[in-house]
Order: structure tokens, then sequence, then C-alpha cells
């Protein structure tokens, strides 16, 4: 896995010819803003060829952001309100609705190119999904799928958020597993806009405390060997 203080485009340019797998990039705590000026950087890179599929992981201080469906945004107070209390406010433009951010939430930027692997979107979501799934496995946590409601789930608490946009094959955003973090940023927003919807974490479920960056480690083992059973290309190599 590389780490921020180790990447740099030119370096990771030179991994493309090499890179079958998405690289793994391992930034830290970063802003919310920081970490979208660095998606659509590498964004714009995987579209034109230049570099190789790239997943970003990370931690964001605390900030809320509201997705494309704004029926589905929702804040229960005001930006100003919420910028008082440290908490940012981002409009973006993803899909889903309004989540949060914070320190203890892992969040997964997946920057992967749809014709390399063969992706299709549902199954590019399950793919994601079943990261998640793993990596909250590693802390002795069962979580599972929703119809109709991307994330994660346990009992009707919802513990992963996902929220994704697709821009000329290529994806951007992710998923964000809540692991140790603060829960009570999402008593500021309608998770997701779904009303009556009750946020969890691994702790609380009865997790236990693994170090962020093994979880990291589950995170890019996952993304590899998981291709096989969610991607047209290695299916068909089979």
């Amino acid at each position: 896995m590389i780490q921020l203080q180790d990447f740099s485009l030119e370096n990771l340019a030179s991994l493309h010819n090499q890179e079958k797998c998405p690289v793994c990039i391992d930034c830290g705590l970063m802003s919310y803003q920081d970490a979208l000026a660095l998606q659509v950087k590498i964004h714009e890179r995987v579209v034109q060829g230049f570099l190789p599929s790239v997943v970003l992981l990370l931690e964001h201080p605390p900030v809320i952001t509201l997705g494309m469906h704004k029926i589905h945004n929702q804040l229960l107070c005001s930006p100003s309100q919420l910028a008082t209390l440290g908490i940012e406010v981002v409009q973006v433009r993803r899909g889903g609705g309004s989540t949060a951010h914070n320190p203890g939430q892992l969040v997964i930027y997946p920057i992967m190119h749809f014709d390399t692997y063969g992706f299709h979107i549902a199954p590019f979501v399950h793919y994601l999904e079943q990261i998640a799934i793993h990596v909250l496995s590693a802390t002795n946590v069962q979580a599972s799928r929703r119809k109709r409601f991307p994330g994660l789930w346990i009992e009707g608490r919802k513990i992963a958020s996902l929220g994704i946009q697709i821009v000329r094959n290529v994806s951007m955003h992710g998923i964000a597993i809540n692991l140790d973090n603060d829960l009570e940023i999402f008593n500021y927003i309608v998770p997701c806009g779904i009303d009556g919807v009750t946020m969890t974490n691994a702790l609380r479920e009865g997790g236990r405390s693994i170090p962020m960056y093994e979880l990291k480690e589950v995170v890019q083992s996952r993304c590899i060997s998981l291709l096989p059973e969610f991607c047209d290309t290695y299916k068909e190599k089979r």
C-alpha cells in the first residue's frame, strides 16, 4: 500500500503498465475538500489512460455531505449552526443524500475504470459492499445488504453508507464504514434521507477494536481478491 507522503502522480504513472489491479493509497486523516480535489485530479488521469485504477483509504474530520438527490438531503440544523460545532457542510455530485463523516470511520474512494474490469453499476455497488462486509467481519461484526437501500445494515441499523458517481466510465466517491466514530454527528441529519434510520458502528455492535491500518490492509486484499466475483473481465478468465 502506498502512503500519501510517498505518493506522486509521476510514480503512480510508472505503475500503469505493471498494475492490473487497483493501487491503494493510505491518505490518513484528510479534509473532505482536499480528498475531493485529489479524487478529481486522479480521476482525470485515469480517464485519459495515464494512471492505473486507484483506491483512496482515509478518514475525514467532521463533515456532512449532501448528494445529488435533493429530496434526500435533510439537515436538522442550519449550516451556520453546524459550523459553530466544527462540522463542515459540502454539496457533492454523487448519488444518495445527506451523510456524515468523522474520525473513526473508514472511507473508501475507488477511482476505477469500468472498462478495465468489465464492471457494471449494480455489481460494482455490491463489490464495494462486500469489501465493507469483510472489513466489519474482521472486527467480529456481521453486516448485510438491504434490498433497495445501498450500504450495509445490522437488524435495521445502518453501519455503512454508499454513494458513487460514474463519469466517463470511471468511478468516484464510494463507501464509508462506521467503526468507532462519534455517532452524534448523525443527529444533525436524516441519514440518506431515510426517516427513522438509526446509525450504528462496529464498537456499538460489540466489535473488536482493530487498528485502522490493519483494516486498510483488509480493504487492499479484498479489492483484489473479490474482482473475479463481481467483474466480467475476471469472470471471462475463469
